[in-house]
């Protein structure tokens, strides 16, 4: 009799579940060696320093590949080297501390495409029923395995978009460096014609200075009147407060470039114009070379052109969507009467009230308004070179008249000079001429800044890191 009742209560208590408790075990070690652990990562101060500081190498090796510019080839910046306006602008994208946070999205986008392309999990499920009355001979139960076949039918389309919005997102971030890039080679063309600058009112002031030493001599002495020390005296304050002005200015700019560069507020910046620009030809002012291929060249139009691939991918997967939640599987049960069964299910949830009209609505608004924007965007872009491009013209027109205007004043000043010399004219007379002309002067060097402004500007609008073969030199 005990060993009848052993065999009872192995069959009652265990039964058909003797098999299943090791497949929970199994499934449950199979769920938890997959799953991920957590690292923890502190904002210590220490963390911060390492991940702004720029690896301390004595080459730095910058492939143009990272701004999508296969036509250039790597370049390499030495430790001391002189930095040219387009090295500059190269070196600005690798080191520049905003870029490196905002690359940090391609690991997001990334996880997309993972978590899109990741297959349903299959459903396992466990009962048991225990006999409370009657003549039950055994305890009941039921296993059943299924698996989630809709994500199966949205899963291709869902793979597509992600793939594309990472592209896109790619795209942005290479948008993004482009941006710096041109602020970058802007600011050092700004920088250097700035030092220009700086040396020319460094010159008129060491002359003015001697100018007013000898005045002051010849009024000590008598035979140098008031009014004419007094206007050189103005002229030499007038001409210090204009160069303080101008230093200002280049200190601005050669912070805003440090920090694109990377580098500390006083890290010492060495600049060069490899090559002079010459005045642009006829055909460098025309719009029609810097708009062809526009759209398929320039990374935020390219960007938005994915981005609208991206929700087209995600309305077919809104659509696929109304595919109703179907859930197939298989199980085994055992019933009170220890009569064993092996059979298959099907769950259909009938989409009556919901079938997803929702989120289509949704995904063909939001492409909708993609394509609107992306029509918005390459206006503007058209719209915009076209400016620059009148912009220069003008330019071109007030530099020629300015240069003629220095060369009127030069000549001018000459005879002057003479003049007061030979007390003819008013001392007054003659620095007034003389402060209009370091004025031009000034004005033509602003002018060729401007110039290099709006020739980096037109570059940046139109997606070219150099002008088009079509002109006749670069600008």
């Amino acid at each position: 009799m005990a060993a009848v009742d052993a065999q009872h209560v192995r069959k009652n208590f265990l039964g058909g579940a003797g098999c299943v408790v090791p497949w929970c075990i199994g499934l449950a070690w199979l769920a938890l060696a997959g799953c991920a652990h957590y690292r923890a990562r502190p904002l210590t101060p220490e963390a911060i320093r390492a991940a702004l500081a720029v690896r301390p190498a004595t080459t730095l090796w910058v492939r143009r590949a990272r701004l999508m510019l296969p036509s250039l080839p790597p370049l390499v910046v030495r430790k001391g080297q002189r930095l040219t306006p387009d090295l500059a602008a190269v070196v600005a994208v690798v080191a520049d501390p905003a870029l490196r946070a905002l690359r940090a999205q391609e690991a997001v986008a990334r996880a997309q495409v993972l978590s899109a392309g990741l297959l349903p999990n299959p459903v396992f499920s466990y009962g048991v029923g225990v006999p409370l009355s009657g003549a039950g001979l055994t305890r009941a139960f039921r296993t059943g395995l299924g698996l989630p076949i809709r994500s199966l039918v949205t899963r291709a389309p869902r793979v597509k978009g992600a793939r594309l919005h990472a592209q896109a997102v790619n795209l942005a971030i290479a948008w993004q460096e482009w941006q710096v890039a041109a602020r970058a080679k802007a600011l050092a063309y700004a920088l250097i014609t700035g030092h220009a600058e700086r040396r020319l009112l460094a010159r008129e002031i060491r002359a003015l200075r001697h100018s007013v030493a000898i005045l002051a001599d010849g009024e000590a002495a008598g035979y140098v009147t008031l009014g004419v020390a007094g206007a050189a005296r103005l002229a030499l304050r007038q001409t210090e407060v204009v160069s303080l002005k101008v230093r200002q200015h280049l200190a601005s700019l050669a912070l805003e470039l440090r920090m694109l560069l990377g580098l500390a507020a006083h890290a010492p910046l060495r600049l060069v114009r490899r090559v002079a620009r010459p005045e642009p030809g006829h055909d460098c002012l025309r719009s029609a070379p810097w708009l062809q291929g526009l759209a398929r060249r320039r990374l935020d139009l390219l960007a938005l052109r994915k981005g609208y691939a991206s929700e087209d991918a995600s309305l077919r997967a809104a659509i696929a969507g109304q595919f109703p939640a179907i859930t197939i599987g298989v199980d085994r049960a055992r019933d009170t009467s220890d009569i064993n069964t092996l059979g298959a299910g099907i769950t259909v949830a009938l989409p009556i009230f919901n079938h997803n009209q929702g989120a289509i609505a949704k995904a063909r608004a939001t492409r909708r308004a993609l394509f609107r924007a992306y029509a918005a965007h390459l206006f503007a872009a058209r719209a915009g070179i076209h400016q620059l491009i009148v912009h220069l013209r003008y330019l071109r027109r007030e530099t020629h008249s300015t240069r003629s205007a220095v060369h009127a004043l030069n000549h001018l000043e000459a005879l002057y000079h003479v003049a007061l010399a030979k007390h003819r004219i008013a001392a007054f007379t003659y620095y007034q001429l003389l402060e209009k002309l370091v004025k031009q002067r000034l004005v033509l060097l602003q002018d060729r800044a401007l110039r290099d402004q709006l020739a980096v500007a037109v570059e940046a609008a139109s997606g070219r890191f150099e002008w088009p073969k079509t002109c006749a030199g670069r600008l």
